[in-house]
Parts: structure tokens; C-alpha cells; sequence
């Protein structure tokens, strides 16, 4: 895959089957109303607005000619570079724009410059990616985002066993049905009586920023733990503003149940859901390797709307700041080629694993050392 190449979404074709869904209650119609016009504006507030505008986009431009100035020097994963900082500078939204911008002006030399880059890479795409691998992450070159990482790590608090709470909760708002295909879980579909009509599925409840953002096997955080959260939230503003932290991961807002398939597919960001001008109802983004037998999941116009099943109104939906956050990382890695880079490795990974039989070093002392060292280090190693 070219560096600079982005791939397609793909139009799905026309479902092999629909299956029935149940009448839910609508019970965010309210919240579906269109939001009552702003304030008039006066021209000073306007004049502001295109001041900032511009000042934005002329530190895009910057940065984007800084990019494109770099040179290669055989630097870890630099092919990716230019395609990985322009996207994160096309696809994020404007507050972390100026984020990433002010951080590539800042670097003086290729060097610094593939320090951001590779930092966004450790610290963003790789855990937001791999999901369950606990991956090692690169601090940021720059001071005030060390205090940052700091200040990040201060509020964490021990864990809590929150995960069947979660998933309970999930399925009860999500009326134990997929939230895009509306098949239903089968041991409610049991418990019910086989509804006529219905069609049963192996129900999963996804997290949305995934459950890995936390490390449960240790009493206290560990570095990189800030680390990632400090950059989730240097390009995603608004997830802080939301309440998401490492305590918050188990809230129902950032969950989803899916089918296992498709819940496969979101977690390696091959299936997205893009807003539209309508309260949580969202357009599926499939991308060119999302699994075509897939396809028969998704509903015909391709729009899915988020509901409170009836009873359920006290659960809230999942949260459109961190349904966007999934959909503009998955534009990322797929334009960028990182996200085809990280599957390269993990399943180099997996198969020394699975070659070895669990067992990374051979008794008659024939295992390679180099291999095996750069293959589970390859995303701490930078240069």
C-alpha cells in the first residue's frame, strides 16, 4: 500500500437478509429535535471567528510544509510519517489540529519532527489499535506535555471491577439487541419465548475507547498510562470535557452491543459510524478491508439511530464525542497506512507465538534473539 495512499470505504452491497426489529420507543425523540437558532451575532463576533479561522489555517499550512520537507534517514516506521502527520492534521478535530500543528512547528529538525510523529504513533494509534496488547509508548519530546502526562496521572484511582456492571447495563439500554443489524441476543431471545419474527445472535458489548486504556493488573498506573491518556486528550479535547477518564471507561456512554463480528471489525477500525445533522443517528463508514460477508449486518440505507429501549431511559446513549473520536481515528489509520502497519506486526507477533507453542526460547539455544527481540519491540524502538 502506497504511504500517501487512502483507502476506499467500500459501498456494501445489498444485504443477503434483514431480520425484524422490535418496536422500541423512541424514547430520544425529544433529544432529536433540531436546536433552537443561535443569537444574532454582531460583527465584532464575527470578525473574531475568520480571525481565528485564518490563524488556523495558516498553522496548517505551516505545518504541513514542514512535513513535507522531511528526510528520510532510515528512522523507525518514517515511511509513515508524512501520511500519518497529515491526516492527524485533516481528520482531527480543529482544537487538536492546532494541537499537533504547534507541536510540528516546534520541531527545528527531521529528528524532532519524527519524535512527534512517532509519539502520536505509540501513544495514539498503537493502543487505540491493538485494543488488548498492551503496547509501550513513546514520551512526548516536548516539556510542558511531560507536566501534562503528569497532571493526567494524578487522577487516576484504583480499579474497580466494573465490566459485568457495564455489559448488564449495555444490553438492558440497547434492549439486548444489535445496535446495527437489531438482532438479538440469544439468551434473551430464550428468555423470551423465541419472538416471531426476531432473529438471534452471540450479542457483544464493545468499548468505544477501548477497555485496554486502563491496566487493571497493577495497583497504580503505570507511566505510559498517563502517557496515552494525555495524548487521547491533547487531540480529543472534548473527551475530557465528556467525563471519560480511566474511571469512566466502564460507563454505559462508551459502550455498544454489537454482533461478535461486526464488534471485531469496529474494534480494528474497519466499520465507523460517522454523525449526521441528526441526534445520535449515524452513517455506517466501512473500509476496504472490512469483511464483505459483513455487509449482510448492516441495514439497507446504511443508517443506524441509537435508542433507549423502553424502561431504559435512565442509561444514557453512547456519547457522539466518542463515536466521532473512533471516526476520525479509523480515517487516520486507514489513510495514513498505520493501521496496516500495526496488523503487519501483531500478527508477526502472533506467529512466533503460536511457532514457539508458548515457548519464546528453544532449548538447543536456535532461537534468533534479533528477531524475536525486534518483532515484540518494534513499536518501542525509535531509531
Amino acid at each position: 500500500m502506497s504511504p500517501s495512499k487512502k483507502c476506499k470505504r467500500t459501498s456494501p452491497p445489498a444485504p443477503l437478509r434483514r431480520s425484524a426489529r422490535l418496536n422500541l420507543q423512541d424514547a430520544t425523540s425529544r433529544s432529536t429535535m433540531p436546536p433552537p437558532p443561535p443569537p444574532q451575532r454582531g460583527l465584532s463576533i464575527l470578525s473574531t471567528d475568520t480571525e481565528a479561522s485564518e490563524t488556523m489555517l495558516k498553522l496548517l499550512r505551516d505545518a504541513n510544509e514542514i512535513i513535507s520537507q522531511y528526510a528520510a534517514q532510515g528512522r523507525q516506521n518514517e515511511d509513515k510519517l508524512k501520511p500519518a502527520l497529515q491526516a492527524f492534521l485533516e481528520w482531527l478535530p480543529d482544537d487538536g489540529k492546532v494541537s499537533i500543528a504547534k507541536d510540528i512547528l516546534v520541531a527545528t529538525t527531521d529528528d524532532l519532527l519524527h519524535q512527534v510523529f512517532f509519539n502520536l504513533f505509540t501513544t495514539l494509534a498503537v493502543p487505540m489499535k491493538t485494543r488488548s496488547h498492551a503496547g509501550s509508548v513513546k514520551c512526548s519530546p516536548h516539556p510542558h506535555r511531560l507536566d501534562a502526562e503528569e497532571a493526567v496521572a494524578s487522577t487516576f484511582d484504583d480499579p474497580l471491577e466494573r465490566e459485568k456492571k457495564f455489559r448488564d447495563m449495555c444490553l438492558r439500554r440497547d434492549n439486548y439487541c444489535c445496535v446495527v443489524s437489531g438482532d438479538m441476543d440469544v439468551d434473551k431471545f430464550c428468555e423470551r419465548g423465541s419472538p416471531e419474527g426476531v432473529i438471534s445472535r452471540d450479542l457483544e458489548v464493545a468499548h468505544i475507547v477501548p477497555f485496554s486504556y486502563v491496566n487493571w493488573n497493577t495497583s497504580t498506573p503505570l507511566p505510559q498510562d498517563s502517557t496515552i491518556w494525555e495524548a487521547l486528550m491533547r487531540c480529543f479535547p472534548g473527551i475530557r470535557q465528556i467525563g471519560l477518564s480511566a474511571e469512566t471507561i466502564n460507563h454505559v456512554f462508551n459502550g455498544l452491543t454489537m454482533e461478535a463480528p461486526l464488534h471485531s471489525s469496529f474494534g480494528s477500525f474497519r466499520l465507523a459510524f460517522k454523525r449526521t445533522d441528526i441526534l445520535h443517528t449515524y452513517q455506517c463508514m466501512t473500509y476496504s478491508d472490512f469483511p464483505t460477508r459483513n455487509h449482510m449486518y448492516l441495514p439497507e440505507n446504511n443508517i443506524i439511530k441509537f435508542k433507549q429501549a423502553l424502561g431504559a431511559e435512565d442509561l444514557p446513549l453512547p456519547n457522539p464525542v466518542l463515536i466521532d473520536c473512533h471516526y476520525r481515528l479509523a480515517e487516520i489509520l486507514n489513510a495514513s497506512g498505520m493501521g496496516e502497519r500495526i496488523d503487519e506486526h501483531w500478527r508477526r507477533w502472533e506467529d512466533i507465538k503460536g511457532s514457539t507453542a508458548g515457548h519464546m526460547l528453544s532449548p538447543d539455544g536456535d532461537t534468533d534473539l534479533g528477531c524475536l527481540l525486534e518483532t515484540a519491540l518494534w513499536h518501542c524502538v525509535r531509531s
